[in-house]
């Protein structure tokens, strides 16, 4: 029997089911002979925004310069502007030569369809060129010219050049472009650097993590992630993974605990049978008491471990969630009315009520809602002395089936009750063990209720009872509640 108290408790979660884990290898993915080796992912990220970086910085520097030396080109434009619209608007060959050779503050050059020198104001130009921009030394200076086409009047084409000193431009351009490249160049570096140690210290949880996780065992489960140094994202997935540690920590003890209590279950039985078939050797083949008694014994503790067998067998296929369940619509009232009268049948020794409200119906397995309940009852019945009362109810509450098993028994203490649900736990070991049971009955309703989307209530008081309310989605109501507080 399980413990009871005088406060509520309900029932609302799933199945229980032990948490699974897999070992990790130890290896590095992508280590193998062979293969080649993998990247880290901070070096990817490093990587990715360095190249990001680089391509901003070069697109920058390449604008940079570009509109600089636009806005030179158009501050020496607008220098020769007037000079050059007064030669291009002389209608006459004589006038551009005359405006041309009158040009001595301004460079300029004209030829004519042959590209033969006709006038020029820029005696150092000895060699012209066909293109329209050409870039030229002269006299260790560099020289841009520009090229217009004149067509005059009678079909006469000519060409005007116009020569301007870009040494000092270029050499500033040339100034600019180092510098940014140093500040460029210094910048990568420090970013790169920078962002790697960044990056890394960053990821370091996830390092962690890896070396953590390549030598977790089940002697280490109690390994964990420090988290004083992560931030943001990480220290969630830090958090996440002790969290999930935590689980798989509670779980392994608790199956080390199932596996332990199940061993301490089956060891006297078997140490009784193993006594008793001592006893059948030395003496039990003349003496007949001793034969019969053996006999019986052996058979009892067969009974007994038959049964603890089967209930360990029923719990490993609920966790394994290989548990079926053969689901039907049946009468409700019909069974707890049946399982009532049963009892009356075969406990004559205390009082049996019972108050049903008939036609209730559910879809679920029978046998096993009936198997539930019958566990309610056994407990009510062996913690009930022989004077006392067990009643059974059934009415229906909120689009709930509400089955009620309640007692004038013995009650169950405070400090228990969070506890009556697990396996193998027992309210006093001494006093179970002089009434039979293995600690196993009230794990199995549980499955069976919660499997059929129901939930348990428990009230109770020591010295006075306990009532255990078993709330049961009824055949209407299954696709449209679900159990809750």
């Amino acid at each position: 029997m399980s413990t009871r108290s005088n406060q509520d408790s309900r029932i609302v979660s799933g199945k229980d089911k032990p948490n699974q884990t897999n070992p990790v290898s130890p290896s590095v993915p992508g280590r193998e002979t062979g293969e080649k080796p993998r990247i880290s992912l901070a070096s990817k990220i490093s990587s990715s925004y360095n190249r990001m970086f680089i391509l901003c910085m070069s697109v920058g520097l390449f604008i940079m310069l570009a509109v600089t030396a636009v806005l030179d080109c158009k501050g020496l434009m607008r220098e020769v502007k007037p000079r050059l619209d007064q030669i291009m608007s002389a209608r006459k060959l004589e006038e551009m030569v005359d405006a041309v050779n009158q040009s001595q503050d301004q460079s300029f050059i004209l030829l004519d369809e042959e590209y033969t020198i006709l006038a020029s104001s820029f005696p150092q130009a000895r060699i012209v060129n066909h293109f329209p921009i050409h870039f030229q030394g002269i006299n260790s200076k560099t020289y841009m010219s520009l090229s217009n086409r004149v067509d005059l009047p009678g079909g006469q084409r000519v060409y005007i050049q116009t020569f301007f000193d870009v040494t000092f431009h270029l050499r500033k351009l040339i100034v600019l472009g180092f510098l940014g490249l140093m500040i460029f160049a210094v910048s990568l570096a420090v970013i790169y650097f920078r962002g790697h140690v960044v990056t890394r210290k960053t990821f370091g949880v996830i390092d962690e993590m890896i070396s953590k996780a390549s030598s977790i065992s089940s002697q280490n489960l109690n390994l964990r992630l420090n988290v004083s140094d992560a931030t943001d994202e990480l220290l969630e997935f830090a958090l996440t993974f002790n969290r999930m540690m935590d689980r798989i920590e509670k779980a392994y003890e608790k199956q080390n605990q199932f596996v332990s209590d199940a061993s301490h279950e089956l060891r006297t039985p078997i140490s009784v049978i193993q006594g008793y078939a001592a006893m059948l050797e030395r003496w039990g083949k003349d003496d007949r008491d001793i034969l019969q008694e053996s006999i019986v014994a052996i058979k009892n503790e067969s009974v007994n471990m038959q049964d603890l067998v089967e209930k360990l067998l029923f719990i490993a296929r609920n966790d394994q969630d290989s548990l079926l369940l053969v689901k039907d619509h049946f009468d409700l009232s019909d069974m707890i009315e049946e399982m009532a009268k049963e009892t009356k049948m075969l406990d004559t020794g205390h009082e049996i009520k019972s108050f049903i409200t008939p036609g209730l119906t559910m879809y679920g397995d029978r046998a096993r809602i009936k198997q539930a309940l019958r566990i309610f009852a056994d407990n009510a019945l062996k913690f009930t002395p022989a004077d006392g009362t067990v009643t059974f109810r059934l009415n229906e509450e909120d689009g709930y089936a509400v089955a009620v098993v309640e007692d004038t028994g013995i009650g169950i203490p405070e400090k228990d009750l969070p506890r009556i649900f697990d396996r193998f736990y027992r309210v006093d070991v001494a006093r179970e063990r002089n009434l039979g049971g293995h600690g196993l009955g009230l794990s199995i309703a549980r499955i069976i209720i919660l499997r059929h989307g129901g939930r348990i209530k428990i009230a109770s008081r020591e010295g006075e009872g306990t009532r255990f309310s078993i709330f049961l989605p009824m055949e209407d109501n299954l696709e449209n509640k679900s159990p809750s507080d």
